[in-house]
């Protein structure tokens, strides 16, 4: 594992507040990466590389979790007038 390397995994927990938890088996490590929910399917690209652990940071969800939902409310039209 190098710094700047891309990876995919899946959010397997997350930790207080927003850091998700990624193993990689190839790798034998643990990663964290922020703004996650557990089942996302996501890729990410590594940051910092400890000892036994290492920090990535999310590129993009692949897949969505199971856990997510839509969002319930449309747009307000005076988010349209702000902008």
């Amino acid at each position: 594992m190098k710094k700047g390397q891309v990876y995919e995994g899946i959010i397997e927990s997350v930790e207080f507040p927003n850091k998700g938890r990624i193993y990689l088996p190839e790798e034998d490590r643990w990663v964290v990466v922020k703004n996650g929910v557990p089942g996302q399917k996501v890729r990410f690209s590594v940051n910092k590389i400890r000892k036994g652990k290492a920090e990535g940071r999310l590129l993009e969800v692949l897949e969505p979790s199971a856990r997510e939902m839509p969002s319930a409310a449309p747009p307000s039209r005076l988010s349209e007038r702000c902008t």
